[in-house]
């Protein structure tokens, strides 16, 4: 099946999850600190967000997913807990350059201060990411973007090469392979999708938690650290955000 057949099938499949409320595994309560609200941290490793009906489809794309998933849990439990509980990743917005897939023109993070801005990162063979990014591109169009900014950093293949939907995607093997990818993907979507070099300097940086999602706030603050980067959430957080700045930051704010 072509890459954007697939896409748009997905895309159709999750269309009714995006206005489901927020999932109850996460405490969606603010802290409200003198200067920012953070929210709680959500990095989980399993795919508990997602219906049956989704991550069943989502197993269909990989072979990886058709193990047994206890003996999946067994073979990476190190960085399960090093990435899905926090040791690994960052606790400190991170700035970073990196090129617009589309258009090749550079998005410095730090130039965007004064905005909220919300990523994750994913691939072309990441099914979760692929998910996600129609219901990112819908969230995009609810918000004044001089005041939220969301996009995607294409970093690491998750499943290179696998099944026959992704065959055609080995792992790059040069910035030109990648850039590739990424503008493929860049192709099915209006929000930014940036280039991580080969190395994958940027992901390592935040960590390299599954599919992660990351919150900074209009003062630059990282406010919120997830992974399977869930629509919903983010837009939970950044609703929170904009009534917390329309009220004129109280120190005691009662959320939404």
């Amino acid at each position: 099946m072509p890459f954007r057949t697939a896409h748009l099938l997905l895309s159709l499949l999750i269309t009714g999850s995006a206005l489901a409320q927020i999932p109850n595994n996460w405490d969606a309560h603010p802290m409200v600190t003198d200067s920012a609200i953070i929210f709680h941290d959500d990095l989980d490793f399993y795919l508990n967000s997602y219906t049956k009906a989704e991550i069943k489809a989502m197993r269909k794309e990989v072979n990886i997913w058709r193990m047994n998933f206890d003996k999946v849990i067994r073979a990476t439990i190190d960085d399960i807990r090093s990435y899905s509980e926090g040791e690994r990743v960052a606790t400190r917005t991170k700035d970073f350059t990196l090129p617009i897939a589309r258009t090749g023109a550079p998005f410095h993070l730090a130039a965007e201060k004064g905005k909220i801005r919300a990523f994750m990162f994913g691939s072309i063979t990441n099914p979760p990411a692929r998910f996600q990014l129609p219901l990112w591109d819908k969230l995009q169009e609810k918000y004044d973007t001089g005041r939220v900014r969301l996009f995607m950093v294409y970093g690491r293949e998750l499943h290179p090469g696998d099944k026959v939907s992704y065959r055609n995607y080995p792992t790059p093997r040069s910035e030109h392979e990648k850039l590739a990818y990424a503008q493929e993907l860049g192709q099915t979507v209006n929000i930014p999708v940036l280039v991580d070099g080969l190395d994958d300097r940027v992901l390592d940086s935040y960590g390299r938690a599954p599919n992660a999602a990351y919150v900074v706030d209009a003062d630059g603050n990282l406010v919120f650290r997830g992974t399977w980067a869930d629509s919903r959430k983010i837009e939970y957080i950044i609703d929170t955000l904009l009534k917390w700045y329309d009220e004129g930051r109280p120190k005691k704010f009662g959320g939404l």
